[in-house]
């Protein structure tokens, strides 16, 4: 015991000497780190902070009010912490954390903000030193993420005057070729144009796309490309509003499945509420007296990719007000990477169509009535006529349903000479009792 006591004082040098030689070590390593950084962005691009304090055995580093600068944005963020650091290799710059407070960033004419972004698995790709004093590229395309969170995210963006808000958001699994996983929490936004529309989103989760992929696609081509990860879209409570509600659906589940020659796709939309633009539009709602549509959606389909044929089979829609739609179909021409212009190229091939109707069809008689300021039980009774003194069977078919509508679902099968583009379906079927419309179109109307 009298030995140990002399040791004591020679035992706290050695840990002083060690540990101050151990943050003089760290810190030289740490200036060299930060001496590399800014070689590696160029003379056009500044890192500045106000202090930097490296972390235990040299592994990471602390920073404050720091600020990155280039031509094309400009970042600054409060606090910076590093952690897990382990090196520049041939794939990049590997960071086992990375946690930014207070994140402001101007780029691109708008102006991006977060509270915090957490990130792990970070790795940084190596790249060319710049040409020509060009700035160097931000790398979303080509960098690896094993997870990132987000908490409260804003976007300003002045040209388009778009504001939006995001609580919380999560990414998963983010680099090329992986399957990512997003899962997002309160999204708010608002776009003040002529007229002001609002979007707000519960809960959404997204999994399976190759996000990184789709973000080199555009950035390389300014085009999605055809994406062959299954997956899945999962929202709650979705709402776009104006002066006054546009849609609103309290949960739509999606799951998608496409290789290079098929495209498979089950969708459920829960309680969808569309509603009219106003009492002026020429909206098929105001037409046929109705101010909004309430139900259920269900479509599956299953298309080839090669023909641009799609199939469904079938789709539904549950009205509890309007009545029950049931579709099965062939189109063509059939955009698959391109969706959202199906309805101005897509071909109705052949289709089958069932209507149980609960009051759709008293509206359109009272709306046809209207529109030939006559009154609505004296035009009923002469449609009736006509159609039941029909030589053709397909308009008594159809008189027998307009005289009880609850007693007799309609079927209409149409099996076009040529294919009919969709929109003007809608066209050709109110004109279905002129035999040189029903005759090409391939119409024949029942009621089992």
């Amino acid at each position: 015991m009298k030995k140990i006591f002399p040791a004591l004082p020679m035992v706290a040098l050695v840990l002083v000497v060690g540990s101050w030689g151990l943050h003089h070590f760290a810190q030289r390593r740490l200036e060299a780190g930060i001496a590399d950084f800014r070689a590696a962005i160029g003379p056009n691009a500044s890192f500045s902070y106000a202090t930097a304090k490296p972390r235990t055995l040299a592994r990471g580093a602390r920073f404050t009010s720091v600020t990155y600068h280039n031509p094309v944005m400009t970042l600054t963020a409060a606090n910076v912490r590093l952690g897990g650091m382990k090196g520049n290799n041939v794939q990049g710059e590997k960071i086992g954390s990375l946690i930014l407070q207070k994140v402001q960033v101007m780029a691109w004419g708008n102006t991006f903000s977060l509270d915090e972004v957490d990130l792990s698995d970070l790795t940084l790709p190596n790249g060319a030193r710049p040409v020509d004093n060009a700035p160097q590229s931000l790398g979303f395309d080509s960098l690896v993420l094993g997870e990132g969170v987000f908490t409260n995210f804003h976007l300003a963006a002045p040209a388009t005057q778009t504001d939006m808000t995001v609580a919380h958001m999560r990414v998963d699994h983010y680099g090329l070729g992986q399957a990512s996983h997003l899962d997002l929490d309160h999204l708010a936004t608002q776009i003040n144009l002529t007229p002001t529309r609002r979007i707000t989103v519960d809960h959404l989760e997204l999994d399976g796309p190759d996000f990184a992929g789709q973000v080199a696609s555009l950035i390389q081509s300014g085009h999605l490309v055809h994406e062959t990860h299954p997956y899945r879209v999962d929202l709650k409570k979705g709402v776009i509003e104006s002066s006054h509600p546009l849609l609103q659906v309290d949960r739509l589940v999606s799951s998608r499945t496409s290789t290079e020659v098929e495209d498979k796709m089950d969708s459920r939309l829960t309680n969808l509420a569309i509603w009219s633009t106003g009492t002026d539009s020429i909206s098929l709602l105001n037409a046929f007296g109705y101010d909004h549509f309430m139900g259920n959606v269900h479509v599956v389909s299953a298309g080839d990719r090669s023909a641009g044929h799609l199939r469904l089979e079938p789709m539904t829609v549950e009205s509890p007000d309007m009545g029950n739609l049931t579709v099965i179909a062939e189109l063509d021409q059939i955009p698959f990477d391109d969706m959202l212009v199906v309805p101005e190229t897509a071909r109705v091939v052949s289709a089958a169509i069932t209507w149980e109707d609960r009051s759709l069809a008293s509206h359109v008689i009272e709306a046809l009535a209207r529109s030939r300021e006559t009154p609505v039980d004296a035009y009923r009774q002469t449609l009736l006529a006509s159609l039941s003194a029909s030589d053709d069977a397909s308009m008594r078919a159809l008189g027998r349903f307009l005289q009880s509508p609850a007693d007799h679902p309609l079927q209409l099968a149409l099996r076009p000479m040529k294919p009919v583009n969709l929109m003007m379906i809608g066209v050709a079927l109110s004109m279905a009792s002129d035999p040189s419309i029903a005759a090409p179109l391939g119409l024949t109307i029942s009621t089992p």
